[in-house]
């Protein structure tokens, strides 16, 4: 996983180019106070899970996305476990599955 992955705005169009396999993404809001994470999830289907919440809550305004696919010889749980844990949050507050 790659940490220096770029993030992509989150719009409808970037959305649809993201693949149908499972892996993790995390979508952040960006203020003058800095970058805030609003959703983290790991999931079965990426493209579905995004396109999701693009409404499903709305999304804070000035979102933007990354997300990282975990084909069958990579452990989801490991990728998902390392990506949160690079938050300082309490345990579940934006983890979804």
């Amino acid at each position: 996983m790659r940490a220096d992955k770029d993030w992509l705005r989150f719009t409808p169009d970037n959305v649809e180019g993201v693949p149908d396999t499972q892996g993790i993404y995390e979508i952040c809001n960006l203020s003058p106070e800095g970058k805030k994470l609003w959703r983290l999830g790991k999931v079965p289907n990426l493209h579905k899970r995004l396109v999701t919440r693009l409404t499903e809550p709305p999304p804070p305004e000035n979102c933007y996305f990354r997300y990282f696919e975990a084909g069958v010889s990579h452990d989801i749980d490991e990728m998902a476990g390392k990506l949160f844990d690079s938050y300082n949050l309490r345990a579940g507050e934006a983890l979804e599955e």
